[in-house]
């Protein structure tokens, strides 16, 4: 009988001892598998915080209005930065005040008023006959065709439709056709070429029949 007591505290030994064996196993693997989640779970924290949006921030392209900058090109109210040639008149007075060209605009040959110095004359629309509004800082931007001290009329190369004039105004005296107050335009760097057509939709260039 004591034979068999100490088999069977032997075999429950050996039970208890598989038993704490197989439940310490399992009780390290739960360790490992958080650990692994862990480090997925921070890759992923990482990643995210380089993606707004859960996209790459290295496919964004800088855009205007949906086109890419790189592709604007630089216009003049519609005209490019090029502006309108104009091709002076070499007949008739030159040594006169009021030079003449000719343009092609909107698809039309056009005879337009230069200075005697060939530079393109413009009006302001909204002047109204026999006045200049374009006085102060918008005359140094847009500077007044002035006769000559004491002139109070001045010659064309050749003969106008229309008449020019003088007449005395907060710019000095400053030269009309038609009544319209003419002026020249600062950005005009290059003789016989116009750049000012049409800005602010206010400016035109000086043609025979305005």
């Amino acid at each position: 009988m004591k034979v068999l007591q100490r088999s069977g505290l032997i075999a429950i030994s050996v039970l208890l001892t598989i038993l704490l064996v197989a439940c310490g196993g399992t009780t390290n693997q739960g360790p490992t598998a958080n650990t692994t989640n862990q480090g997925t779970n921070n890759n992923n924290a990482t990643n995210n915080q380089n993606m707004p949006n859960g996209m790459p921030t290295a496919n964004a392209t800088p855009t205007t209005n949906g086109t890419p900058m790189a592709t604007a090109t630089p216009m003049n109210n519609g005209n490019t930065m090029t502006g309108i040639t104009i091709t002076p008149s070499m007949t008739g007075n030159m040594a006169a005040f009021i030079h003449t060209g000719k343009a092609a605009i909107n698809g039309q040959t056009v005879d337009l008023l230069l200075t005697n110095k060939n530079f393109a004359v413009y009006y302001y629309k909204p002047d109204t006959t026999f006045k200049a509004t374009c006085t102060g800082q918008c005359a140094q931007d847009w500077p007044p065709v002035l006769a000559p001290q004491g002139m109070m009329t001045v010659s064309s190369s050749m003969a106008l439709p229309k008449q020019l004039s003088v007449r005395q105004t907060a710019n000095g005296t400053q030269v009309f056709y038609d009544g319209h107050a003419l002026y020249t335009y600062a950005a005009d760097k290059q003789a016989a070429n116009a750049l000012g057509r049409g800005e602010d939709m206010q400016w035109y260039l000086v043609g025979f029949q305005l």
